[in-house]
């Protein structure tokens, strides 16, 4: 079945530039082979909805029409990928900005002003010049694309939801059960934002299944009483002045 927009599926990629270097891959291998292994990051197929610009633009028109199983290498131009470069996000900063930070700038660095991340690639008569563009703006990518598989039921659809709602790190714990357009949820929670994150980015997604049109969560919460909390608390200090 030909993949179209609206489609859950599952891929696999190396993306590349015009000289052949790797500089993201799903691949952990490879990664390693490359010298661009990160320990943070889970090197596993990725979920998307086919059209809801979860990848650059030339990867999602390049699964139109794909099928599983299915391998293809494709050439992405900047404007289908991280644009091309914006010459206004190229920046004068005055030395002193940084030398009150701390900073020491030297060319290459990476730095953050006013929450935006930007290159250094000059520094020099008292002022420093940062690049705001992504850094792979105005380059043409190469890579190479696998469509691991295509979730075609609602039963795959949520199931691949809950184990990925963690964005690359471990997803829910629970079990799941749908009932017509009735979705119910048995998951073990607890009061810390990663919970929280994992949840809201679940319930986000569930939105593009349109058979689910209601959602009941019976959520269990491992208590801690106040012995254990007390218990714990004074581990610590003692640990601490140890």
């Amino acid at each position: 079945m030909a993949i179209k927009e609206g489609d859950f599926v599952k891929i696999s990629y190396t993306g590349m530039l015009d000289d052949g270097t790797v500089f993201d891959t799903t691949d952990e291998k490879l990664a390693k082979e490359k010298g661009i292994y990160n320990p943070r990051v889970v090197y596993n197929p990725i979920l998307l909805v086919v059209g809801r610009q979860h990848i650059l633009k030339g990867l999602e028109e390049a699964l139109i029409g794909m099928e599983k199983g299915q391998e293809k290498e494709i050439i992405i131009p900047p404007e289908k990928a991280f644009g091309q470069v914006n010459n206004n996000l190229i920046n004068v900063i005055p030395l002193s900005y940084f030398e009150k930070q701390k900073i020491n700038p030297v060319p290459g660095m990476i730095v953050n002003v006013n929450d935006r991340d930007g290159m250094i690639k000059s520094v020099g008569a008292g002022r420093v010049i940062v690049d705001f563009n992504h850094p792979l703006a105005g380059k043409t990518l190469k890579y190479k694309l696998k469509v691991e598989e295509v979730l075609d039921t609602v039963e795959k659809k949520v199931k691949a939801l809950f184990e990925d709602s963690g964005l690359g790190d471990k997803g829910l714990e629970g079990k799941i059960s749908i009932d017509k357009d009735v979705l119910t949820v048995d998951i073990k929670a607890d009061p810390s934002e990663t919970y929280i994150f994992k949840k809201q980015t679940f319930l986000s997604w569930i939105r593009e299944i349109d058979e689910i049109n209601k959602i009941k969560f019976n959520e269990e919460y491992q208590l801690v009483s106040r012995k254990q909390l007390e218990s714990a608390g004074k581990n610590g200090e003692k640990q601490a002045k140890e």
